[in-house]
């Protein structure tokens, strides 16, 4: 979901959103008070903006004094007591920025937090591990008014000397990501701690994530009956509404209440489908298209050169030589 606020945020940043989204594949109305995304659609704009921003602009959207106005979920973490409790508390909620997760470790040293993708087969663009990292510092040091730094962080992109001196240690090279604080730090009182404004953000927060849940449940249905029916070709949107005792309009009003269409969705699936199939040998690509319920081959090779940036038949070819 992106805020009329946040849209605004962006525009004094000097980003035209209509352009980046038309850029990432995107076909939004920008004027909505909220813009709702879908989850392929919301990193496609990831994506995007990790080819657009530089890395000082990178800044601006890790520094949660900018962010929390249009971020309930980081205001609530700096309401919170201490850095530990606000770290946990934007892991819990961060479901309602995007789907986004924080994986918190902790010991009785340190805490370490991971971010990962809602769907764990995403490669994260280096956008958004910058900017959650940036966040979580810029939280601590914001809640806390002190210079909290890091005692490890790395991913397997480069920081660069503005990213660096921002995070004041030293970014290391690693397969996936990681930022690690002290417990001692962590256990510091934030400044900004507020349970007046906790109790009045908490009961909406839940509410709001409950909602993502019960989304998340129907689209999960969806592809789940989609990744059956696709193969029998028997998978229109009346079909898949008759199994959900749903009308089709329902069924259309409710995909599109949480940012994606029934097409969008057959895509995602035969997405899924895909891979097994053109790794089998005894396959023809033509049978291929038909499986996957496409009219003719043209369309299946338009298809998959929009998934994964390269014909069918080059996939086949680079997977013999390899």
């Amino acid at each position: 979901m992106i805020s009329e606020q946040f849209q605004k945020f962006m525009a004094t940043l000097g980003i035209d959103l209509n352009s980046t989204l038309e850029a990432a594949g995107v076909h939004k109305i920008v004027w909505q008070e909220q813009l709702e995304l879908s989850d392929s659609d919301y990193w496609r704009l990831m994506s995007e903006l990790d080819n657009e921003l530089s890395d000082e602009m990178m800044i601006n959207f890790g520094d949660i004094t900018c962010m929390q106005t249009f971020m309930p979920s980081f205001f609530a973490a700096l309401s919170a007591q201490t850095g530990l409790q606000a770290v946990k508390r934007l892991a819990t909620y961060k479901s309602l920025v995007g789907p986004v997760r924080l994986v918190v470790t902790t010991d009785q040293e340190r805490i370490d937090v991971r971010v990962e993708g809602d769907n764990l087969g995403i490669e994260l663009p280096r956008f958004t591990v910058m900017t959650e990292q940036l966040l979580l510092i810029s939280l601590l040091r914001v809640g806390t008014g002190l210079p909290i730094k890091p005692v490890l962080i790395g991913s397997k992109y480069h920081y660069g000397s503005q990213l660096s001196n921002v995070i004041g240690s030293r970014p290391q090279e690693m397969n996936s990501n990681s930022i690690q604080f002290s417990m001692t730090d962590l256990k510091q009182p934030f400044v900004s701690a507020n349970n007046t404004m906790w109790a009045f953000l908490q009961p909406e927060l839940d509410r709001q994530k409950l909602l993502i849940q019960q989304d998340k449940s129907l689209l999960a249905t969806v592809q789940a009956l989609l990744l059956k029916k696709v193969p029998s070709g028997d998978f229109s949107i009346n079909d898949v509404a008759d199994t959900l005792n749903l009308s089709k309009r329902t069924l259309q009003r409710q995909l599109s209440a949480v940012g994606t269409t029934f097409n969008e969705e057959v895509q995602a699936a035969r997405k899924v489908l895909v891979m097994p199939l053109i790794k089998d040998r005894t396959l023809s690509l033509i049978e291929i298209s038909y499986l996957l319920g496409y009219a003719d081959p043209e369309s299946f090779s338009r298809a998959f050169k929009k998934w994964f940036d390269q014909s069918p038949l080059a996939y086949r070819k680079q997977m013999i030589m390899a």
